[in-house]
């Protein structure tokens, strides 16, 4: 008797765990169908640029909306060359009308232009421009510079390329992307020496770097002349691929713009990604295991709708622990990973489409 009612109450309890996921999956694809179809964008974030101004006349809030409109522009794209498509000249000739509000500010004397633009119609100029978006997950790089100069080789660090060190640190900020020096500290010079950094031997140089964590790199091997002017070389160099360009600069500016020419080729190649419109796009369908609440549901769908370009995220079905979804406004597969590449709560368990499994990722919740 006792074995039939542990059978039965084995029985019961397997049964009653298969109707509690039974009504989980009821739930959640009653969720599904009696929700929103299409999981709008997140909240379109205003980007706030500040520009500093000697007044507060008319020209000047013209001027002050098409730098902040530019500002954006190139720290979202990263590309110099937009600014002369003819969609985004005409945007920068109206700039005022593209903010969202502004207004003046007073700061330690001075008098800035507060600008607000809506991310959308920063990102829907790009789109137009055929322009391309940085994604989330982009690294720093780390400059190693050597001077050579009548005192001999040094690293570039001292007081003398303070002006250099901030101007390409601001340009490349300005381009969505960040710039980091190393200490040039004991550790460094254990590994790496300005003979070294010369050679371009960059076995010491890449473990050297790894001290700070970064794999992308810039080196610059400048000669500096008695007249101010340099001549030497920029290398990029990441895990593959390795480029560099001669130089012979006048000016500071001429120093710094073949660098960053040099730099981002190879940064926007790799992190930056093709806006699409529903047109020219097929919608990309993905499984999510482990999907199990609907605080895992909300929160999955919530994750995919935050990606940058998607348009459009739309559950299709719930079945078990595993939600299906369609996208719209995401290029290709490849697309998709390198926008996802910063998310540590969504793994991809298989990321080609073609594949049996087709794209399947997996929540992690945190």
């Amino acid at each position: 008797m006792s074995g039939r009612s542990d059978t039965v109450n084995g029985l019961s309890l397997q049964y009653m765990c298969l109707t509690a996921r039974a009504v989980i999956s009821v739930l959640l694809l009653t969720f599904v169908i009696t929700g929103s179809s299409q999981c709008a964008l997140a909240e379109s974030s205003e980007v706030v640029i500040r520009i500093e101004v000697e007044d507060r006349s008319e020209d000047t809030i013209d001027r002050a909306s098409r730098d902040a409109l530019q500002v954006a522009l190139l720290k979202r794209s990263g590309d110099r060359a937009l600014l002369q498509h003819p969609a985004v000249e005409a945007a920068l000739a109206s700039a005022r009308t593209q903010l969202s509000l502004y207004q003046f500010e007073r700061v330690g004397g001075m008098t800035r232009f507060v600008a607000q633009i809506d991310q959308a119609v920063v990102e829907n100029l790009i789109k137009t421009a055929n322009g391309t978006l940085w994604a989330e997950a982009r690294p720093p790089i780390l400059l190693w510079l050597v001077i050579d100069d009548p005192a001999g080789r040094r690293f570039g660090n001292t007081a003398a390329e303070r002006s250099l060190w901030e101007r390409l640190s601001e340009t490349f900020d300005a381009l969505g992307v960040k710039l980091r020096q190393p200490l040039y500290d004991l550790s460094d010079a254990v590994l790496v020496s300005p003979d070294g950094l010369w050679r371009r031997d960059f076995g010491p140089i890449v473990e050297a770097s790894e001290r700070y964590g970064m794999t992308h790199l810039l080196l610059g091997r400048l000669i500096r002349l008695s007249d101010g002017r340099y001549i030497g070389e920029w290398v990029y160099r990441d895990v593959s691929v390795e480029r560099a360009v001669s130089i012979q600069a006048d000016s500071l500016g001429a120093l710094i713009d073949p660098v960053i020419t040099l730099a981002m080729v190879e940064m926007r190649r790799q992190y930056a990604v093709a806006l699409t419109t529903d047109t020219d796009t097929q919608a990309l369908r993905i499984r999510v295991h482990n999907v199990v609440t609907r605080d895992d549901y909300r929160a999955v769908t919530a994750a995919m709708s935050g990606i940058q370009t998607l348009d459009h995220v739309r559950p299709v079905a719930v079945q078990g622990d595993t939600l299906t979804l369609e996208l719209q406004g995401v290029g290709d597969a490849e697309t998709l990973t390198r926008l996802m590449a910063s998310r540590t709560d969504l793994i991809w368990v298989s990321s080609d489409p073609d594949s049996d499994e087709g794209l399947v990722l997996t929540w992690q919740a945190p």
